[in-house]
């Protein structure tokens, strides 16, 4: 099971700054954003604007704003990748990587990610991943990352019972769901302390080897 932005797409030089923007500008330039996600229960597209939403009275239902807010950012990101679409790259390897799981007997792959499905589904297909084959959960069907996590798993293994469990992903919310859920992790870049842990997927065989274990 792998995380999106900054798993599998490096998208973090544009897609935090749009997020925000979004949200400001439904909500005021001067809504306070804790833009290291640290602070926040719940780090997923869905979840942090519901606790901003909850801070106050912003003068419009919340759910209103929430659409009003995913609209955006979503119109933000398509306008984004039309004008730039270099700037969405795929983190080397994670596209072959995936290939390769899916054509290994007895593997399913699955994508559990914090974005909205929208801004999902357009980084995953500029990178060219098969989504016809991968199972996916995004914050559009859950607020909590774990829960995102249980609801890929169940569509990626459709009642068949797995025998382990690996999360790829960036963060120390990755970690942390990956622990509350009894996934093994697998860290990608250099932003959480944790072993194993990966820049990139080059060392295809290193990666497979945290995932397949003595089963490859």
């Amino acid at each position: 099971m792998f995380d999106i932005d900054g798993t599998l797409v490096d998208s973090m030089g544009f897609d935090t700054e749009l997020y925000v923007g979004a949200i400001r500008a439904e909500l005021g330039a001067g809504v306070a954003i804790d833009e290291t996600w640290l602070s926040y229960r719940n780090v997923t597209d869905s979840g942090v604007v519901g606790e901003i939403l909850a801070q106050r009275d912003f003068g419009r239902p919340a759910d209103e704003l929430a659409s009003s807010i995913r609209r955006r950012f979503v119109a933000l990101v398509r306008e984004h990748l039309a004008k730039n679409s270099r700037t969405l790259r795929e983190i080397p390897g994670a596209k072959a990587l995936v290939e390769t799981l899916l054509a290994t007997p007895g593997v399913r792959v699955a994508i559990a990610t914090g974005g909205w499905a929208e801004t999902a589904l357009m980084k995953l297909r500029a990178i060219g991943m098969p989504m016809d084959a991968l199972a996916l959960a995004t914050s559009s069907d859950a607020h909590e990352r774990t829960r995102i996590m249980q609801i890929a798993e169940r569509r990626a293994l459709a009642g068949t019972a797995p025998r382990r469990r690996t999360y790829f992903g960036d963060g120390p919310w990755d970690q942390r769901a990956s622990r509350e859920l009894g996934y093994e992790f697998v860290a990608v870049g250099r932003s959480v302390a944790h072993e194993p842990r990966f820049d990139d997927y080059t060392d295809r065989d290193a990666v497979l080897g945290c995932v397949l274990g003595a089963d490859g």
